[in-house]
């Protein structure tokens, strides 16, 4: 109908260039609401009160919404370009739990199914959401039998649902944060931050999240690196849309079980070598690495040993009894498992005693992964570059670290005394050169914290993708020190990296710059 489209292409273009602006100027006044006290307050930094402003700004972040509770989260891994103290107290800003209305999660999945009602497909849709972060929810909801069998699923699924309106806040956001940063990097100093650059990786961090079909093709590319890799684990995707992405309902217990647990349980080693593996999987072998891994997307399954061996199951079914058994009562099943470690988790005792039971009775722990909707993935040349540099540091050559820091950054006319900034990682690196890479003598802070800190001095603008591997490693170290004290890095990535060199020297494809990083690792081993 021609009337129809004219109708359509008048509001389209009303919206655009009269609404949005005029919505843009009053979320931009509102902004200047909750911002003007921190610029005020600004002066407290120079008065000694750092963590006084640090912590207003952090309260104005959560009070903005959404985009600058992320803006927050995203500030608190960059190390590289902002203080310590202020990542620290940025990285207390979780997300926002605010639910949305059950009502609007049931009209989004309406429409992604094309169905009238949410009882057509599901027999059981919780309205209250298992978790609300800044951008979407999750449900838990059952699907009748008939569904899920014709459509290939399991019956239980995890429903996760954006908030509403959220494309339309967040471009608002953006744009403008871009005016600011243009705006701050007009001032002296500022200029090698590449402010609007930096907005726009943040942009681009934020639209993935906006989009829940990314995370559906990043689960899609975690299970089928790890569909050989048995002990960790990622939730199916089975139907995705950008509002709506329907997966496996994976049930298990929260990590923070074990790290939270003031006595250590028979688990915890095989724990800490299971993440520290599915980590360096995902950095050497693959190349594609989960660039949110933390202790609160992490759970832990455990699996009855009757679960792992067809045979043992039928005779579980059929002479009531396992191989594996050490009592004669039925050993209860994952779910029930789960629910009595997180009712003793709450009760606050008897804990590490029943997990020894479980671990006793042949319960093997697997990983579970969650929330794979930010990852990272090195082009050929950062690849290089970070190889180059991991292995001048396992070399302890601080000067050819620090050279290569310079060289390779993003803007080498910007660094500020590069001499200077050179001889600070040649002391960095000579300072720990007589310790091991042994996690219980060495830690990434030892290392990597003062180096930050001197790119940060010097002007040294670091890749966004390496400072993002850099901070799951830090992250992957607290869970290592805690569950394996004595894990070794360089041990754990020896059998890694031979596995992968075997497969690409097959085919000729062996980069010489992962071969020396190999061989340095194979003569420290003797």
């Amino acid at each position: 109908d021609p009337e129809r489209s004219w109708l359509s292409t008048l509001t389209t273009r009303l919206h655009m260039y009269l609404l949005e602006p005029i919505l843009t100027v009053l979320r931009a006044g509102e902004l200047l609401v909750y911002f003007v006290p921190v610029l005020l307050c600004y002066p407290a930094m120079w008065l000694g009160r750092r963590r006084f402003w640090y912590r207003l700004l952090r309260m104005q972040m959560s009070r903005a919404g959404p985009t600058f509770v992320k803006l927050a989260q995203w500030a608190a891994s960059r190390t590289d370009l902002f203080e310590s103290a202020m990542c620290e107290e940025l990285a207390l800003l979780h997300d926002a739990n605010t639910q949305h209305s059950i009502e609007h999660s049931h009209r989004q999945v309406c429409q992604m199914l094309d169905i009238g009602d949410i009882s057509e497909v599901f027999a059981e849709f919780e309205p209250e959401a298992l978790g609300a972060g800044a951008v979407a929810q999750v449900h838990y909801a059952r699907l009748h039998p008939e569904y899920a069998q014709k459509m290939h699923m399991e019956e239980t699924v995890a429903v996760k649902v954006l908030h509403p309106n959220m494309a339309c806040r967040v471009s608002r956001d953006l744009r403008i944060m871009h005016w600011g940063a243009v705006l701050l990097s007009l001032l002296p100093g500022m200029s090698w931050l590449s402010l609007p650059e930096e907005v726009c990786v943040f942009g681009d961090m934020m639209q993935a999240q906006l989009d829940l079909r990314t995370e559906a093709y990043n689960l899609g590319r975690f299970r089928a690196n790890f569909s050989h890799r048995p002990g960790v684990r990622f939730p199916q995707p089975y139907k995705g849309s950008r509002q709506v992405l329907i997966e496996s309902f994976e049930d298990g217990v929260p990590l923070r079980a074990f790290l939270d647990s003031d006595k250590r349980t028979l688990y915890d080693r095989g724990l800490g070598a299971r993440g520290l593996d599915a980590f360096l999987q995902m950095l050497i072998a693959d190349n594609f690495v989960h660039a949110d891994l933390h202790p609160g997307n992490i759970l832990v399954r455990l699996r009855p040993p009757f679960a792992e061996s067809p045979l043992d199951r039928f005779i579980e079914e059929f002479f009531d009894k396992s191989p594996f058994r050490l009592h004669t009562e039925p050993l209860p099943s994952s779910q029930e498992a789960h629910q009595q470690v997180r009712a003793l988790m709450a009760k606050g005792q008897g804990l590490q005693d029943y997990m020894s039971v479980l671990y006793a009775n042949g319960y093997a722990p697997e990983l579970v992964l969650l929330d794979c909707g930010l990852a990272t993935e090195l082009d050929s040349a950062s690849r290089r570059n970070f190889l180059d540099l991991f292995q001048a540091v396992c070399e302890f050559n601080g000067a050819q670290a620090g050279q290569l820091m310079i060289s390779r950054c993003r803007t080498p006319s910007l660094v500020i005394g590069p001499d200077i900034f050179v001889l600070r990682i040649q002391d960095i690196i000579l300072k720990v050169r007589a310790v091991s890479f042994r996690l219980s003598k060495l830690t990434f802070g030892d290392i990597f914290a003062p180096v930050l800190q001197a790119v940060r001095t010097h002007h040294v603008r670091l890749e966004p993708a390496f400072t993002n591997i850099i901070m799951a490693m830090f992250v992957l170290e607290g869970v290592g020190r805690r569950l394996d004290p004595e894990s070794d890095i360089l041990k754990a990535a020896l059998p890694l990296l031979r596995q992968w060199l075997k497969a690409e020297g097959s085919q000729g494809l062996v980069d010489w710059h992962v071969g020396k990083v190999w061989l340095y690792i194979e003569v420290r081993e003797y």
